[in-house]
């Protein structure tokens, strides 16, 4: 139930930050500026969520697995996170943009799909990582005894 809840949890914001990506270059006619902002606001909820959910799912599949699956897991995660933050570092080098003002050329830096990946790539290692330093204890059973 976690897994379909996780995917469900995670083609929402993907095709969230698609939509914000194409809001943001979008030109509304006779003001100025673009309809990406107001999405964004919108979309953050549905990001914490799906945040919270692929730390909770690789929490999960960590604490149910074999200790070689487990660090299998976490040396996959590390090695996709690295992978988007060069791609995102890469991006943002092409861009030549200041990192913390958001405008046409840095809401499509924001809410790209390299951007998506490393995000939930972080949230799914330090779900991992929690769950491999952290075992899952044993659970009180609070049915009544027959």
């Amino acid at each position: 139930m976690i897994r379909l809840s996780w995917l469900i949890s995670l083609a929402i914001t993907f095709f969230g930050f698609l939509i914000v990506n194409q809001l943001f270059e979008t030109e509304v006619s006779g003001t100025t500026g673009n309809l990406g902002f107001i999405c964004m606001i919108f979309l953050f909820p549905f990001i914490l969520l799906s945040l919270f959910t692929t730390f909770r799912y690789f929490l999960t599949v960590v604490r149910i697995g074999k200790n070689r699956g487990k660090w299998l897991v976490i040396y996959g995660g590390l090695l996709l996170t690295a992978f988007f933050l060069y791609l995102f570092m890469d991006m943002k080098n092409s861009i030549g943009a200041s990192l913390f003002e958001i405008s046409e050329e840095t809401g499509q830096l924001y809410f790209d799909v390299y951007t998506f990946g490393l995000i939930h790539s972080i949230s799914g290692v330090l779900g991992a990582l929690y769950g491999s330093f952290n075992p899952k204890t044993q659970e009180i059973d609070e049915r009544p005894s027959k």
